[in-house]
């Protein structure tokens, strides 16, 4: 059975340390390797997640035309809202209940890889309140719990690359003071849940164009269903979310995503965009322990 990397099911973290980076032209296959070995080899009392852009995954294994993993694009939906692409090659995620212990190991990783790539983006996130987006809002209510974790956000076990896991990554910079200025019935109307209590709105009540509407997708009768790691990320100036999310398909990604943007045949688009702009976006792919460790192994 192929495992996959314990950081991305471990929901006991409330501190969160994201790198993105952009390999350096001309770099070495066996300089990458030799880098991402280190890395893994790192002893530290944090999780790290590490996942692979389509370019640097093709470089380190040349089968994977089975794989889906495919560049993020900008996104252009209707009334000019737009996710804005750009695509990175490797992406580590860092976590655990202590922020000193995230930074310890970022500054590590960063040591070991300023050579051959270029800070795209470094980012630390956290928990706000009780599992709360900045808005205020519960994040994840709808978010898959064990065992069903496992089959929405892995590849199956009959896959080459069981275990693995498609991601998305975007980070979505918010207009607090427009969505703030709103009542709270409103901002219910906007988000489909109760600000309060995070409860579900029904029937009559739930708009069509609401966040919970627009990304409860079903294609053919198949829940488009995603697992969601995001983490709110801010200061006074630049705040909002960074949306973390794995999946056993990327149809389930690119479904969303239409929806949320209105390229559908309703023509709906979902209001939370009207507030929140999605300034990144990049699609990677997190192969499982075993996987990662023969993709890094220099031969």
């Amino acid at each position: 059975m192929s495992a996959p990397q314990p950081g991305i099911f471990d929901e006991s973290s409330n501190q969160f340390y994201f790198l993105e980076y952009q390999l350096n032209e001309n770099v070495s296959l066996n300089d990458i390797k030799t880098v991402l070995s280190k890395v893994l080899k790192m002893q530290n009392e944090v999780n790290t997640v590490i996942a692979f852009g389509k370019t640097l995954l093709n470089r380190l294994e040349h089968d994977t035309h089975i794989l889906e993993i495919k560049n993020f694009e900008t996104l252009n939906g209707i009334n000019d809202f737009h996710a804005q692409g750009t695509q990175r090659d490797v992406l580590f995620w860092i976590h655990s209940n202590e922020i000193a212990k995230n930074f310890d190991t970022a500054m590590m990783i960063n040591k070991l890889i300023q050579n051959i790539a270029t800070t795209a983006l470094d980012l630390t996130g956290f928990t706000y309140h009780d599992d709360r987006d900045l808005i205020g809002f519960v994040d994840g209510s709808a978010n898959p719990k064990v065992p069903e974790q496992h089959q929405v956000a892995l590849l199956p076990q009959d896959h080459k690359y069981a275990g693995g896991s498609y991601v998305l990554t975007q980070k979505w910079c918010h207009n607090l003071p427009a969505f703030n200025h709103m009542p709270i019935t409103e901002q219910e109307q906007v988000i489909g849940r109760t600000k309060h209590d995070s409860i579900e709105l029904e029937g009559d009540d739930m708009p069509l164009n609401s966040h919970v509407s627009r990304t409860d997708v079903s294609i053919n009768g198949k829940a488009m269903k995603i697992y969601r790691r995001s983490a709110p990320f801010g200061n006074t100036i630049e705040h909002g979310l960074y949306f973390l999310s794995f999946a056993c398909e990327m149809q389930r990604f690119t479904s969303q995503l239409n929806h949320m943007f209105g390229l559908t045949d309703d023509g709906l688009h979902d209001r939370l965009i009207e507030f929140s702009t999605a300034k990144t976006g990049s699609y990677w792919f997190a192969p499982s322990v075993k996987d990662l460790n023969r993709l890094v192994e220099i031969n």
